[in-house]
Parts: C-alpha cells; sequence; structure tokens
C-alpha cells in the first residue's frame, strides 16, 4: 500500500534566501516561534547571520547534533565564505560533554570559567562572527554554577543577553515542560520593557526552532512575555524554488521486524549502495535493533554490501570512542555519516542530522506523529526522488491510533499524488483535535500545523527555575531587582508556598528532611531533560560505553550476572565477557523504572514505579494517615504540608532519583 509525497520547494528572494530565512536574519521582534518544514534550511540562516558579524548561541538537544552542525558549518566556512581552517575552527565551538573532556585532556580544569571567557568573545584578535553551538544543559550550569569563579561573579543571564546576537533553541518540539525555565527566562527578559524605556534587556533575539511546532505562544503569554514581542514566522510551501524533497514513495509494510522490511526491500538497498548513495534504517528502540544487527549483517552481507559499509548511531554505541564490532561495522560518535552507505540508527537521527544521499529510507513509526515526520524528513532532501518503507503492523497500530489513521488515509489515497501538506494535516489531526478555545481557533486559521502544546506545569516549572536563579549568589544589586521585577506570576506563587512552606524547615524535629526535601526540589528544577545516570561499560574487546544505568538494568541481565567494580574516583563499571548485545533480555523479563522519593517530613524515603502514576501516589504517601510521621506533620504544620502538596503538585516535580539498585544487583556489587 504506497502513495506519492509530490515534490516541494520553498521561494527564493534575490538574494537566494527564503522568506522565512530572511525574516530570521530581520525580524526586529525579540522572539520568534519558527516553523519549516525539515530541510528548509533555518539553520543556515543563522550561518549567515555569522557571516554578518554577529555571534550566535545555538542550542541544541543532543551532543550528535551539535557535532553534526559545527562540522557542517565550518566545512560552509572554509568551502564557500573562503575562511582558513584554523579561523573557522576557531569561529565555531561546540559546548558538550564531549567537548568537556576535550578540553580536561587538554589540561583545562576550570571548564565553566573556561567558557564564560568564550561567552563574552572565542577570539578576540580576529573580526568575524561567531557561533557556540551548546547542549542546553552546559548553558544552565552556567547560570546556576555552584561556585563563583574570581572575576567572574559579574556574568549572569544579563551578560548573556548582552553577549549574542541570537539565542537559538533548535529542534524545539523536544523540549519537555521540566525544560522550557531556560528558554521562558531568555524569552521573558529579551522582551520586557526596561526601567530604560527599551524593549528587553541585552541585545539578542530568541529563536523557537521546529519542523514539528509545539503551541508554545500560550505559555509565553501566561509567563508574562508581551504579545507584541512574539512574532510567528512560518516557512509556505511552494511548487517551485529552491527544492526541498523531491517525490517521494510512502510505503507501509505489514511485516513482523526490521529484518524482514530490509529483506523485503533487499534489491533497492543494493542498487543505492551501488550507486554510491546511502539508506537509513531507523528503528523505534535501541535493545531491538542490538538484537537485530547480526540478522541484518548478514542480509547486507548477501546482497553484496560490506559490514564495513555500515554505521550504527544510537546513545550508547555514540558514547564510545570510534570502533568497529565483531560483526564488522562501525560506531562512534566521531564517526562522519556521510562515509558509509547503510545508516542503521534508532531515533538519535531525527533532529537535525542531515546525510549526503540518503534517498532510502526503512524505519519504524515512531512513537507519536512528530517523530514520523522527523523521521521521514530525513530523506530525498535537496529535491532528490525517494522511497520511505514504514513497517507497521497491528500490535503498533493498537498502541498508536494515529497510525492506525495514517494506514487508513494512505489506502484512501492509495497509488495518488498527494501533498506534504496533506501528509502534515494527518499526522497532526489529533493534536488539533485536542486544542480548546482560542488555540482551537488558532488551529483553524493558521498557516502552521501544531503537533502538541506544552503541559500547564510548563508554567510553574519555569516559575521554580526563576526561584532557583533569585536565590542564586550572582543574582545580586540591580540583577536581583530586575528578576524580581520581571518574575513571572507563577514564580511569585511558588514564593508564596516556599514561605508557607519555611515553617517545616524552623521546626528541630523536621529541619533537616524538610532543608533536604526542598534542596532536592531545586535540583529538579535544574534538571531539563530526564536523563539518567550512565555508568561504564566495557565490552568483552576492549570497547568502552556510558551506558544509561536505567537502561542496563531494564533491558539486560548485566547487573546481575556480573559483578560490578570500582575504577578510578571510585567510580562503578562492569567488565563484560562478550558484547553487550548478549546479555539483552526478552521483553517479557524486562524490569520496570523505578524512582527513590522523598518527603518533607521524614528521612525516609519510598521506592515508586515512574510512570504516569508517580505524581499519584506521591500524594497518596504524603496524605497517608497510617504513616505516624505523616500525621504527625499534617497536624503540626497543616500549612506547610499542603504548600509541599501543591509545589509537587503544580510543577509535577518530585524530589528523587533513579531507585538504587535493586536488592537483586546490589548484594552482588563489591
Amino acid at each position: 500500500m504506497e502513495l506519492t509525497i509530490t515534490r516541494h520547494c520553498v521561494s527564493q528572494l534575490d538574494n537566494g534566501l527564503s522568506p522565512l530565512q530572511q525574516a530570521l536574519l530581520h525580524e526586529p521582534r525579540r522572539v520568534r516561534i519558527v516553523d519549516a518544514p525539515t530541510g528548509a534550511g533555518k539553520t543556515y540562516a543563522f550561518q549567515k547571520a555569522l557571516l554578518q558579524q554577529q555571534r550566535i548561541l545555538f542550542i541544541v538537544p543532543t551532543r550528535r547534533l551539535a557535532q553534526n552542525i559545527a562540522a557542517s558549518l565550518i566545512d560552509d566556512l572554509v568551502k564557500t565564505a573562503h575562511w582558513q581552517v584554523a579561523v573557522a575552527e576557531k569561529k565555531v565551538q561546540v559546548w558538550s560533554s564531549d567537548q568537556t573532556a576535550v578540553l580536561r585532556e587538554q589540561g583545562i580544569d576550570n571548564i565553566r570559567g573556561y567558557r564564560i571567557r568564550q561567552m563574552q568573545a572565542l577570539d578576540a584578535t580576529r573580526s568575524g562572527g561567531e557561533m557556540i553551538i551548546a547542549v542546553p544543559e552546559v548553558v544552565s550550569q552556567l547560570l546556576h554554577r555552584y561556585r563563583l569563579d574570581k572575576g567572574q561573579a559579574g556574568t549572569s543571564v544579563f551578560d548573556v543577553l548582552d553577549d549574542f546576537d541570537h539565542i537559538v533553541f533548535d529542534e524545539f518540539h523536544t523540549i519537555e515542560a521540566r525544560g522550557f525555565g531556560l528558554a521562558a527566562l531568555f524569552a521573558k527578559l529579551a522582551s520586557v520593557p526596561t526601567e530604560h524605556g527599551t524593549t528587553g534587556y541585552g541585545v539578542a533575539k530568541v529563536s523557537l526552532l521546529s519542523a514539528t511546532p509545539l503551541d508554545i505562544k500560550p505559555t509565553l503569554l501566561k509567563l508574562g512575555v508581551p504579545d507584541t514581542e512574539i512574532a510567528e514566522l512560518h516557512e509556505v510551501i511552494t511548487t517551485s524554488g529552491r527544492a526541498l524533497h523531491g517525490d517521494v514513495c510512502l510505503r507501509l509494510a505489514a511485516l513482523s521486524d526490521m529484518p524482514a522490511v530490509l529483506e523485503q526491500q533487499l534489491a533497492l538497498v543494493k542498487e543505492e549502495v551501488t550507486h554510491n548513495r546511502q539508506v537509513v534504517l531507523i528503528y523505534n528502540a535501541l535493545a531491538a535493533l542490538k538484537r537485530d544487527m547480526p540478522t541484518l549483517v548478514r542480509l547486507l552481507k548477501s546482497a553484496g554490501i560490506a559490514a564495513d559499509k555500515v554505521l550504527v548511531i544510537n546513545s550508547i554505541d555514540d558514547s564510545g570512542e570510534n570502533s568497529r564490532s565483531g560483526y564488522g561495522f562501525h560506531t562512534g560518535r566521531r564517526q562522519n555519516p556521510d562515509d558509509f552507505n547503510v545508516l542503521i540508527a534508532t531515533a538519535s537521527v531525527e533532529m537535525g542530522v542531515t546525510f549526503r544521499a540518503a534517498n532510502v529510507m526503512l524505519m519504524e513509526p515512531g512513537f507519536a506523529p512528530m517523530n514520523f515526520l522527523q523521521r521521514y524528513g530525513r530523506a530525498a532532501r535537496r529535491g532528490e526522488d525517494g522511497a520511505v518503507v514504514v513497517r507497521t503492523d497491528t500490535a503498533l497500530e493498537d498502541r498508536n491510533p494515529w497510525l492506525r489513521e495514517l494506514n487508513r488515509w494512505i489506502s484512501t489515497h492509495q497509488n495518488q499524488h498527494v501533498s506534504i501538506r496533506e501528509l502534515t494535516e494527518v499526522l497532526s489531526r489529533e493534536a488539533q483535535q485536542s486544542f480548546n478555545g482560542d488555540s482551537a481557533e488558532m488551529g483553524k486559521t493558521s498557516e502552521t500545523l501544531y503537533f502538541g502544546s506544552l503541559p500547564q506545569q510548563a508554567i510553574y516549572t519555569s516559575g521554580l527555575y526563576w526561584q532557583v536563579l533569585l536565590s542564586h549568589k550572582s543574582s545580586h544589586k540591580h540583577r536581583r531587582v530586575h528578576l524580581l521585577q520581571h518574575q513571572p506570576s507563577s514564580s511569585k506563587h511558588l514564593y508564596a508556598l516556599l514561605k508557607q512552606f519555611a515553617a517545616l524547615e524552623t521546626d528541630d524535629y523536621y529541619r533537616e528532611a524538610a532543608v533536604q526535601w526542598r534542596e532536592r526540589l531545586f535540583a529538579q528544577a535544574l534538571n531539563l531533560r530526564d536523563i539518567g545516570t550512565r555508568v561504564l561499560v566495557i565490552e568483552g574487546d576492549g570497547r568502552r560505553l556510558q551506558v544509561d544505568r536505567v537502561w542496563l538494568e531494564r533491558e539486560t541481565d548485566i547487573m546481575t550476572r556480573i559483578t560490578g567494580q570500582y575504577g578510578v574516583n571510585d567510580a562503578l563499571y562492569f567488565q563484560l565477557h562478550f558484547e553487550l548485545e548478549y546479555y539483552l533480555l526478552d521483553e517479557k523479563n524486562r524490569a520496570s523504572r523505578r524512582l527513590t522519593v522523598y518527603f518533607p517530613y521524614t528521612k525516609r524515603t519510598v521506592e515508586l514505579e515512574a510512570g504516569t502514576g508517580l505524581l499519584r501516589e506521591w500524594v497518596r504517601h504524603l496524605q497517608n494517615q497510617r504513616d505516624m510521621d505523616a500525621e504527625a506533620a499534617w497536624d503540626d504544620h497543616p500549612e506547610a504540608m499542603k504548600a509541599a502538596e501543591l509545589l509537587v503538585s503544580l510543577t509535577g516535580l518530585i524530589p528523587g532519583n533513579d531507585a538504587d539498585l535493586s536488592a537483586s544487583t546490589t548484594s552482588l556489587l563489591i
């Protein structure tokens, strides 16, 4: 069952830019919400800004995307702008944990101080624009650094707004409610009226980019960002101009797994590789990818495609240095995808990663419509024709009703040509139907098709983020005055609750538990994403990987079969006898994720299962009248206990952390 998504383009102005790219350079409003399809060149607009002597802080969700953008930008600056390589590498920097490791190897211990100096100027000895490409955690850590270094007490959010012309949040649809505080902080302070009669502090314009946008304007308005300072920019699809994608055959394949899809499409894959083009396979689940690798390599070998033409991309393999597996395929975060003909990946490649010539894609559909469209958009770029084959089955459609609707739509339009707009409308239909009131009107009249909105909790996590910044030692004198003057109403509400909660902190009986609980709540506010702790795993051939500890315990039996050891700085690691794939569990044996959670009235902790019922279970424990400590705390300080309940309920942030190793595994550690 298949149809064809017709070739589509964007207009080009006389200067070669699209209307959206032009607007990104010249739109005067300080906050811009930007919607453009995959391949439209949103990032390219800021490359042009760099060439116009501007400084850009470009914030992306993953390390691989940061590396991809930096490598592509440096290459373009050298080839098209004729910069010297050394100059380009000096003017484009990446801020991520990878880069932190490199700096430490170079003997730089004070990484944050080094980055603050970079923030002020990467290379003051040369003219020209500059771009820092960063993951959000690194930027947030600079604002909330634990220790103020000598001579750096003056650096704050206001300095960031001063030091850059643009602060860009790319792939903004990946934002979680808990991580909205950083973007909201920049947007609010860049747009409010100041005491000097100007609009916003500093000069930076804040841009929020996505090809599958969320309707975030209502959230910004509730946080007090002036409506008059928000520009909603949309790239219009045309039939002529600069081509984004050629004609793409979209085909659904009712097959049991990805090896079956590859086997069915093997002749097409062989043809693409013969012509030195690329084929991309995208999995929903990392464990399934790991399990299928021997079969995939065998199938490719049967088509004459050697394993050394294959690169595997996912969060675990990207944590290690470049290497080859025992099956012969390549892995490693420093590999250039353009050097390979077959890319086998997880959702890691959904976000902004572009390929040399990937016109054929075999993929699982993802867990949400926006995943589907982001994956689809990686294929057949630059006007090339292509094919996207999507694996589906009854189980997938039962879990994802939107996939069943897509199936029906393709069946209705089988063998027809349809537009990318029609496909986008089908995929965003569920989100459009969920809007109410004004948002519903916006969904009907706007050119933008939204794929969702931020929950109410984003307003309060942003307020808590503001409260934590207010309590930071860098927020003194006039900065504190500005932050207090412009804090969102949600921040004021949370401040009032924290004042109520303080009754527990001043009671000798509850003080220690209450203070620790509040500190853990503040730590949650700075934890922008739910990224678990990683542990070192050394495979039998010596390959070293950093693996999410929760994933390791849930998906493998390594922690029950292998005795953990402690290395340098008492860091836990596991030395395997074989490759990691050998230890994968069957689906029925996988463990669920559990969290250790804390309460404000006791130092006792409780272990709860992570998931949609976590908040409800935490509140139930807090209100448990059969717990003598809880009952006493409610009797002694009812308003403070109610404040704790509201702080958690409003923000959705529960003080806690991943449960320590389960009893079955703790006993095996030495």
